[in-house]
């Protein structure tokens, strides 16, 4: 037993005790947007609850099947689609809450004068398409000011927002808070934005899992409890992590520091402030489900705390003052 002891006490000194892998999806390409996930890493906090975390970056679309065939443990993506997912028979449940609301964000040249949700009569809203949060959260801002569809003109553009904008094709469109207006805006682009956050109450983007994975509950704990950590040390040190992020993100230049200085915002809400990085707020989720199924993009009889829970997280963790 004595001999055992001196090897593994060897073994770790040497760096060659194992860590558990841990593949991990990041639901879009790799972007400056995922620095915690990228700062766990480099910064050892991973390797620090026993995990080994490989990336593996794409289109949530195209990750969604590798979870669920067990070929990822966890995605970082949109909470809406486990919603949808869910409802649709995929065992997926949302874990922590990396966004406290979604990101989504009308944009347009400030010479349209769209300033609020009531300006869009009338005009062309450019939009990937009709499909996912981008569009659930439309239709919101629609119904918060009395507004139909058919008061406005859709035009599916793909992912092509700042340029439909930027060339007049589209009076405003549908993006995010932490891109394509930060892009115009850095191009001297003056622009009205309106966030879709006060009206999509449905939390943003976070880290979802299946219920196999979760199943072992110790695992799901170190990952989760790790990007707390990871959450923290990103909001305390965002340079720091910015630099991690460069050996991630090919080319990461300088002015990509905004859009993570943008993303950090959402990492807060007064509900967080309470409980801890990474909750979520039940009443989010239960206005976004409402909303999925009053829009018809979602039956189900399921309640709300189906597709999310909070036990895998540790409470209070916040960035140190």
């Amino acid at each position: 037993m004595q001999k055992f002891m001196v090897l593994l006490a060897v073994l770790l000194s040497m760096g060659l005790a194992q860590n558990q892998k841990i593949r991990v999806g990041l639901g879009y390409l790799p972007d400056v947007q995922f620095a915690p996930f990228y700062a766990g890493a480099a910064q050892g906090i991973y390797a620090k609850h026993g995990l080994d975390v490989e990336f593996q970056h794409g289109f949530s679309s195209e990750l969604y099947p590798l979870l669920a065939q067990g070929k990822l443990d966890f995605v970082v993506a949109d909470a809406e689609d486990v919603i949808t997912l869910r409802s649709q028979g995929t065992p997926l449940k949302y874990v922590l809450a990396l966004y406290q609301s979604v990101s989504n964000a009308l944009f347009s040249k400030a010479d349209k004068n769209i300033k609020s949700v009531r300006d869009l009569k009338g005009k062309t809203v450019g939009m990937p398409g009709l499909f996912g949060t981008s569009y659930t959260s439309l239709q919101a801002m629609l119904r918060a000011a009395g507004l139909k569809e058919s008061d406005i003109k859709i035009e599916q553009i793909g992912f092509t927002q700042a340029e439909a904008v930027l060339t007049g094709r589209v009076d405003v469109a549908m993006g995010f808070i932490n891109n394509e207006p930060l892009v115009l805006q850095a191009k001297g682009v003056a622009l009205n934005v309106i966030p879709a956050g006060p009206y999509n109450l449905s939390p943003g983007v976070g880290v979802i899992s299946t219920d196999q994975v979760l199943a072992n509950a110790d695992l799901a704990r170190r990952f989760v409890q790790a990007t707390q950590e990871a959450m923290a040390f990103t909001l305390q040190n965002p340079r720091k992590a910015f630099e991690d992020s460069k050996k991630y993100v090919p080319n990461l230049s300088g002015d990509r520091y905004k859009v993570l200085q943008v993303s950090l915002r959402l990492y807060t809400s007064p509900y967080s402030l309470k409980n801890g990085l990474g909750f979520s707020n039940p009443q989010g989720w239960q206005s976004g489900l409402t909303l999925l199924k009053q829009t018809g993009r979602v039956k189900t009889d399921l309640p709300a705390t189906a597709f999310y829970t909070n036990e895998f997280l540790k409470p209070g963790v916040q960035a140190s003052k």
